[in-house]
């Protein structure tokens, strides 16, 4: 067989119509030669342990509304994987919060979705997927990480009125009423009984005139 030479890379090269389930193992023989001399090397394999797929692609990781310990990771079949359905695949998940070095993991047989029901409320968290056929081979490389943080509840905005607290102020005043001059009344000075006539202060006046009248008439009889 014939190794054909990749024409985008420059060490690659595919092997087309290979016998696949063979139990027979294939021998690679590469040899090099320039100015300087030739070299070779050569390595055998067996087809079913070198099978390994391309990492999971579109991983998404999502909150779970009211749900503060929850995360809902989803992703694709690589798609260079021939066929999902005849070649099933596993895969395998790790995640950790951002706070922390230390990995967790699941191993999922089927299904390209989990949800993650221990993550720390509030933190940011880093999630990558591997995947790996169902029976032979081994584990892709890790996918691009998705990030994501739980779900947490929004604060409530409170309103809240302020009420000025009912008041009764009392006030005393200890000023005396302005004096008040008026001309007294007879009924005030008397006994009682009711009211008078006013009372004349030109009494005396008309007493003192009467008095020199009658010393007249007396000097000239």
């Amino acid at each position: 067989m014939v190794c054909e030479k990749d024409p985008a890379l420059k060490n690659r090269c595919h092997i087309r119509y290979m016998h696949l389930f063979s139990t027979i193992k294939y021998k690679v023989s590469i040899s090099v030669s320039n100015a300087l001399g030739h070299n070779a090397t050569a390595i055998t394999f067996d087809e079913f342990t070198i099978v390994k797929p391309d990492p999971p692609e579109n991983v998404v990781a999502r909150p779970v509304p009211s749900n503060p310990r929850r995360l809902e990771v989803t992703w694709q079949t690589p798609s260079t994987w021939p066929d999902p359905e005849s070649f099933p695949l596993k895969f395998f998940l790790r995640y950790r919060p951002l706070i922390l070095d230390q990995w967790q993991h699941v191993e999922l047989s089927d299904g390209t979705a989990h949800t993650i029901t221990d993550a720390y409320a509030g933190k940011e968290y880093i999630i990558q997927v591997a995947a790996k056929d169902n029976e032979i081979g081994t584990w892709s490389d890790w996918s691009v990480a998705a990030h994501a943080t739980p779900w947490t509840e929004e604060p409530r905005h409170l309103t809240t009125e302020a009420q000025a607290p009912e008041t009764t102020t009392s006030t005393t005043s200890s000023l005396a009423p302005p004096p008040t001059t008026k001309i007294c009344d007879p009924g005030e000075l008397g006994s009682g009984g009711g009211p008078s006539a006013p009372f004349l202060i030109s009494v005396p006046v008309t007493v003192a005139l009467a008095a020199a009248a009658t010393t007249a008439n007396s000097l000239l009889i």
